[in-house]
């Protein structure tokens, strides 16, 4: 597989705002939801923790709060890293939200953080968790690597959308320390006894140095990219899948843990775009065939939290909302690279249908663990599985904090929309690129005029969508749009358009007043899944809805709580698709504020005696307990 490197270019973020029901939900995670007060919810992990200032880590200490269950001392001093995580990837969100929504209590909130953050900068430029005694002087678990790259996001996401420049000078001479004190050819950053997490996390320090390049142009970052990649492969870690011998060794089937797993892939890639390399390439291509195996109806990436060489199952294996959104963010990085499109048609569905899937319908808060096909969620995957007592399954529930478990996937939850945004639009060589939909507007230049794209739509629900076009004077450029895979036609206001890789091209002079409307068509399907069936729309899953019995969990604040969900009847897993089956799509008034009630299929499934009875299926994003896949 011959990569052609940056072949597309991400505008700055927060050139792109999102409007229509993404801005709703996100504008409600801000201010009512866990976004906006997570910090509120767990001070003592984000408020009372200065773990990159004040309270870094020394030799000297034992334990932390961390918010997970910890039974050992050893299981506690492993992963003290872990508040970086939290703190670090809430940040990212917080931030990337407030500027997005323009919300300036929230933008000074993020902005205090930030700059209190800044400010823990030592004077060699060292800006991380840990103190002189520790800092790139570890023979186990650690998690230098992985604190510098989740606070490094959040601080390049604040330049590019203000144009602080003390954001990106900070960042710089944080990493050039770090090249410093693990220099290329004279040095072993994985070379680490007994680790776990933290280590192979760092590996993704590759995100901060593709865009620093990206952003400079400085070839030095996606060199030191590269090394980093073949000396992760040359040492025995845990988190090993993507290894270069394991991804060339056919037989070999993805079994870490998957969100390491599934991030990692943008290390490939990014090492794969830094030199000619077929052996890379040939490894991101044994990668991306063996993710094949991993993806469940929905796009869900086995992460329950261990892949095990296991492949999906709609009803077995539970993905991890952690392994949604790393997987969401390598697909975007996927497509800006190569140019492929199908890897937009991939971040589309996994967006739509397992992370919205895996959100509750009606309060703040996410499973850490979710399946396809959702029959319960009171802890475990079954409600009669048999309990370890000493590390009980306790993710298959929805929480605002998952504090029992570990404070990551909540923060992730908040960080997936905005990434989402931030790869609707893309620029190309001849001009800009629509690659994914949604209603957003973007604001930038071509050819050095300033040029502003308002996309209106209530995509998915709606497949027609119109592009309006500004420009500060008219000007020349060629504007693209994806054809999506699942549209089994398509038309355009215009007659002057060509198609090449599933794009449709206008090349023009585009001058405020101009608009183009799309639309494609969509039909109802039944598609074949692994011996059963799927039901879609478009880029949309549809589910029967089960019964099931609400019971409160643990309460962190006014609004705030964990929920869980006992089966109430599940008869309906008896029902099949009949041979012939015909749904009928049926639309309601849409409201932004609850998008997905505003679609529904009626049709007919039969019972264990072949008798048809009349049947509603929903979207996934309108779902808590489900049934996916049908036999016929």
């Amino acid at each position: 597989m011959t990569i052609n490197p940056q072949t597309y270019q991400f505008t700055p973020f927060s050139a792109i705002k999102p409007s229509g029901w993404i801005r709703a939900q996100m504008q409600h995670d801000l201010e009512h939801g866990f976004v906006g007060h997570l910090d509120e919810l767990v001070p003592d992990l984000i408020q009372r923790d200065d773990i990159y200032g004040a309270d870094r880590l020394t030799k000297a200490a034992k334990t932390k709060e961390l918010g997970v269950v910890a039974k050992e001392s050893q299981w506690e001093v492993q992963f003290l890293w872990w508040n970086s995580e939290t703190q670090s990837n809430w940040l990212d969100g917080l931030a990337r939200a407030a500027l997005l929504l323009d919300q300036p209590d929230f933008i000074e909130k993020a902005r205090a953080r930030l700059e209190h953050l800044l400010a823990t900068q030592d004077d060699d430029g060292y800006l991380g968790i840990y103190a002189p005694d520790l800092r790139y002087n570890f023979s186990g678990e650690n998690g230098e690597l992985w604190a510098q790259a989740s606070l490094f996001r959040a601080l390049l996401g604040w330049h590019e959308a203000t144009g602080d420049e003390r954001a990106l000078a900070a960042i710089r001479r944080a990493v050039e320390v770090t090249m410093r004190a693990w220099p290329i050819g004279e040095s072993h950053p994985f070379d680490v006894q007994n680790d776990f997490a933290g280590v192979g996390h760092g590996l993704v320090f590759t995100d901060i140095l593709d865009r620093l390049h990206q952003l400079t142009g400085d070839a030095r970052y996606p060199a030191y990219a590269r090394w980093l990649y073949l000396e992760y492969s040359r040492q025995p870690l845990s988190q090993d899948d993507l290894q270069l011998a394991h991804l060339l060794d056919r037989d070999y089937r993805f079994k870490a843990h998957g969100v390491h797993t599934y991030e990692q892939i943008r290390s490939l890639l990014t090492a794969a775009c830094a030199a000619d390399d077929p052996q890379l390439d040939s490894a991101l291509a044994a990668a991306l065939a063996k993710l094949e195996t991993c993806l469940t109806p929905s796009g869900g990436p086995i992460g329950d939290e261990f892949i095990g060489g296991r492949a999906a199952d709609a009803s077995e294996t539970g993905y991890e909302y952690c392994s949604i959104h790393e997987l969401l963010d390598t697909y975007t990085q996927l497509l800006q690279k190569t140019g492929e499109m199908k890897w937009a048609d991939r971040a589309e569905w996994l967006f739509f249908n397992a992370a919205q899937g895996a959100r509750h319908p009606n309060q703040s808060a996410i499973a850490y663990l979710k399946t396809d096909n959702s029959l319960s969620m009171t802890g475990p995957l079954h409600p009669d599985d048999p309990q370890d007592s000493e590390n009980p399954q306790i993710r298959y529930k929805y929480s605002p904090v998952h504090q029992d478990v570990a404070v990551c996937c909540v923060p992730n939850a908040g960080r997936i929309a905005p990434y989402y945004v931030k790869a609707q639009w893309l620029r190309s060589a001849g001009g800009l690129v629509a690659a994914l939909y949604g209603a957003s507007s973007l604001q930038t230049q071509v050819n050095g005029v300033s040029v502003n794209i308002i996309q209106e739509t209530d995509y998915p629900f709606d497949t027609g969508i119109t592009f309006r076009v500004e420009t500060a004077q008219p000007t020349e450029f060629r504007l693209s749009f994806r054809i999506p895979s699942w549209a089994s036609s398509f038309s355009v206001d215009t007659e002057s358009f060509t198609i090449q890789d599933n794009l449709i091209h206008l090349q023009k002079t585009w001058q405020t007043g101009d608009t183009v409307t799309l639309r494609f068509d969509a039909e109802v399907k039944i598609q074949p899944w692994r011996g059963e069936n799927i039901v879609t729309y478009g880029p949309l899953l549809f589910c029967l809805p089960l019964e099931g019995e609400f019971s409160p969990g643990r309460e962190y604040a006014p609004g705030f709580r964990d929920s869980y969900y006992a089966p109430a009847d599940l008869s309906a897993l008896s029902l099949r698709l009949a041979p012939q089956t015909d749904f009928t799509l049926e639309k309601s008034p849409f409201d932004a504020s609850r998008p997905f009630d505003s679609l529904l299929l009626t049709g007919e499934l039969l019972d264990p005696g072949k008798n048809p009875l009349p049947v509603h299926l929903i979207p996934l994003g309108a779902s808590i307990l489900r049934k996916v896949t049908f036999e016929v």
